[in-house]
């Protein structure tokens, strides 16, 4: 299959009620040059409003991650990369894997093309499309299902897909035949547990399918009135660099750069602040610790104003590490309560304060047993996991 090869892709952004050109980006190499349109720079809004302000200087990265990490953000993470290497017997460009989704699929409020007047099809999957993509995922001997979408979730190398059913717009994630625990179900309980420990999450429910397994709708935050909102990751946030070999040369993967952040950008810096703070320590007592830095964003509302999203992809017992995946203290990612309290001026929380908010879920997570089963978790499964929550963990002498 032979993709074309532009050097050159308007960008297209959310604007009211359809999409607009809102400037070019151009690559040659490594090297990517971005510039807002004139139409846009007057009726449009930054797309990055503290690293792509909305002038009319051109912007440059050493690919699509810093200044341009926003447009980065709509590239397929390592789910998606695994299903273009399948599909695909050639190595593509960012340019060409960006094209791939002519969609209103893709996560947040871009999509891409090289042509001025193209565009995005809405042609969600229902869930018929997912019981197919199921019984791929558990027999890859089937044929590939076709209209797959490859950078239109929010990222992960777990399988998924989006869907639409009984009218709202879903991200389905499924439970591959080579896992032994359900995660589908496990998440649907993590999610429920921070929901009752006073973090915001997204709506979702646990559906059966006919292999016998399970797949977890996580209905989209990143729309609103069935229209795209704008979404920015947490590794655009931090700032994030790699090289050309995948490595981080620039760790910035830190809570606090990423509080520091939304200080700037949000549009209620303090709520989302402690929002994040208590985000930090239901990780650390559920030992979630895939909460690396594309696991966050901030989503941009339909009346411009910018929010810390729901917490998303949280799982309990991940693993068997103590560790976070983000800086959280002087003493890096080390998941402890101690680690992260001294570190409270970058969420503007007072020692008493902060210590209040741990009191309280530790308090929440007590009655973590009788939430995941009600959330579809089996006994047998809450056994495994049970050695990862911290339940009976002692805060009287924080």
């Amino acid at each position: 299959m032979k993709t074309p090869s532009p050097n050159t892709l308007i960008v297209f952004a959310w604007l009211v009620d359809r999409y607009v050109p809102a400037g070019k980006l151009r690559m040659s190499g490594r090297l990517a040059e971005f510039w807002y349109g004139d139409h846009f720079l007057q009726n449009g809004y930054a797309l990055n409003p503290i690293r792509l302000p909305l002038t009319r200087d051109v912007f440059t990265a050493e690919g699509l991650q810093g200044d341009l990490g926003v447009l980065g953000d709509a590239l397929p993470d390592s789910w998606g990369r695994y299903l273009i290497k399948r599909q695909y017997n050639q190595s593509l460009s960012d340019l060409q894997i960006l094209t791939l989704d002519a969609s209103q699929q893709r996560m947040g409020g871009l999509f891409f093309s090289s042509e001025l007047d193209d565009t995005p099809v809405f042609d969600a999957h229902n869930q018929e499309w997912m019981i197919q993509f199921s019984h791929w995922l558990n027999d890859n001997s089937k044929d590939f299902p076709e209209r797959m979408e490859y950078g239109s979730s929010a990222g992960g190398a777990k399988p998924k897909c989006l869907a639409q059913i009984d009218g709202q717009e879903w991200i389905a994630k499924f439970q591959p035949g080579n896992e032994p625990l359900n995660k589908p179900a496990i998440e649907r309980g993590t999610l429920e547990l921070a929901k009752a420990c006073g973090i915001s999450v997204p709506e979702n429910r646990l559906i059966n399918l006919p292999d016998n397994k399970q797949a977890l709708l996580i209905k989209r935050f990143d729309r609103a009135k069935m229209k795209p909102l704008h979404y920015m990751s947490g590794q655009t946030l931090c700032g994030v660099l790699f090289n050309d070999a995948g490595q981080v040369i620039n760790d910035t993967r830190s809570y606090l750069v990423l509080a520091d952040t939304l200080s700037k950008i949000s549009a209620d810096p303090q709520t989302d602040r402690v929002d994040l703070f208590r985000r930090i320590v239901f990780n650390i007592l559920v030992n979630n610790h895939d909460d690396h830095v594309k696991n966050h964003g901030v989503i941009r509302s339909l009346n411009g104003q910018w929010r810390l999203s729901p917490a998303f992809d949280l799982v309990a017992g991940e693993g068997g590490s103590r560790d976070l995946a983000m800086t959280i203290g002087p003493e890096g990612n080390k998941a402890t309560l101690d680690n992260l309290l001294q570190s409270l001026d970058s969420f503007g929380l007072t020692r008493l304060e902060a210590i209040n908010e741990i009191t309280t879920m530790v308090t929440s997570i007590q009655n973590w047993k009788q939430l995941f089963e009600k959330s579809g978790v089996t006994i047998n499964t809450i056994n495994e996991i049970a050695w990862a929550i911290q339940e009976s963990i002692d805060v009287s002498g924080l």
